[in-house]
């Protein structure tokens, strides 16, 4: 489709309305690296915080050693160290993830593995509520509502597009699924996949 007014054309011509050029082949990355700048904020925001109040009162070295002779400067270490660590992890799951679109095909390189369905192949498109411990980034993805780039990750309960495929070798069905939080431009994504096989079929 053409990002710019949304009518839908083959890849490689012009729009029928603007006269733009449409796209051949549209990419998706991973918000990893996202997730990681907004946490090392969060980070820096609390070092920030320590490094005012410290100077405003009796100075650093005097804070620090007040704070470790009481215990609480462990607490504050961990305070300042798990956004820093989440972000990492976040960083770690998704800074490989990737979606590509085409006319003929969808594709998904992810830390997971690879995936590629032909739109021909498709045989359902659903839109499921799911939990987010079921979700790959599983007890930790409830942040993503916080911090995510697009707002799709804000319903109650998240929702997760799957494409299903046809069998593999053990006779179950090839599943594509795309989790909430986890890819750029998602409502985007969803427009190009609903241009080629329809609005998904909501299970509950």
């Amino acid at each position: 489709m053409c990002p710019d007014c949304r009518v839908a054309a083959p890849g490689g011509t012009a729009c029928p309305r603007c006269g733009n050029p449409v796209p051949e082949r549209e990419s998706f990355g991973g918000q990893g690296g996202y997730y990681l700048q907004v946490l090392l904020g969060v980070a820096a925001v609390i070092l920030a915080a320590f490094v005012i109040g410290a100077l405003t009162g009796p100075g650093i070295k005097v804070t620090l050693r007040r704070m470790y002779f009481s215990g609480w400067l462990w607490l504050y270490i961990a305070l300042f160290a798990t956004p820093v660590l989440v972000g990492l992890y976040y960083w770690h799951m998704l800074h490989d993830e990737e979606v590509t679109v085409t006319d003929d095909y969808i594709a998904r390189r992810s830390h997971w593995g690879d995936e590629t369905l032909a739109w021909t192949q498709v045989v359902a498109f659903r839109c499921i509520p799911i939990l987010f411990r079921q979700t790959r980034l599983r007890h930790s993805a409830w942040l993503s509502g916080f911090v995510a780039q697009e707002r799709l990750v804000w319903r109650l309960p998240p929702q997760a597009y799957e494409l299903e495929g046809p069998p593999d070798e053990n006779g179950l069905p090839s599943i594509m699924r795309l989790e909430p939080g986890t890819i750029d431009e998602m409502p985007w994504l969803l427009e190009l996949i609903q241009e080629r096989i329809g609005p998904p079929s909501d299970e509950h």
